[in-house]
């Protein structure tokens, strides 16, 4: 009877063990987030239109620029504040094909992240069979 409870009890401890140490690690994941993100949220004009956010938890400048695969600036800005969203319209007529970068600088914490836009133009052509 001794060893069948011992047994429970060590079984329950490492259960419980287990549990927290998963329990613990989930909140630390969902706690995490990114400090810059850049998504096309569609189009206007047959333009893309890009939406950047910055998801700071603490006011801080940023500096945008905004740069062609040749490293000249097409825009560039300071902003502040905090879990900031912009959205860019790219002209793609006026770039022609040309891979465009954007840079998110913190000035805070001098890091930067660099979003790299590449342009890709396919034409498809499908042929369908199709039984009546």
């Amino acid at each position: 009877m001794k060893k069948t409870m011992k047994n429970a009890a060590i079984g329950l401890f490492t259960l419980l063990a287990v549990t927290t140490g998963f329990t613990a690690f989930a909140t630390n994941v969902n706690e995490i987030t990114p400090a810059a993100e850049l998504k096309m949220i569609g189009r206007s004009q047959n333009q893309p239109i890009f939406q950047l956010s910055l998801n700071n938890k603490e006011a801080e400048k940023f500096v945008i620029v905004v740069k062609d695969e040749f490293g000249l600036i097409l825009h560039q800005e300071t902003i502040s504040g905090v879990n900031i969203t912009r959205k860019y319209q790219l002209n793609t007529e006026e770039l022609e094909g040309v891979d465009v970068t954007f840079e998110v600088i913190g000035t805070k914490s001098t890091q930067s992240t660099v979003f790299s836009i590449k342009n890709n133009t396919r034409v498809v052509n499908e042929t369908a069979i199709v039984k009546l």
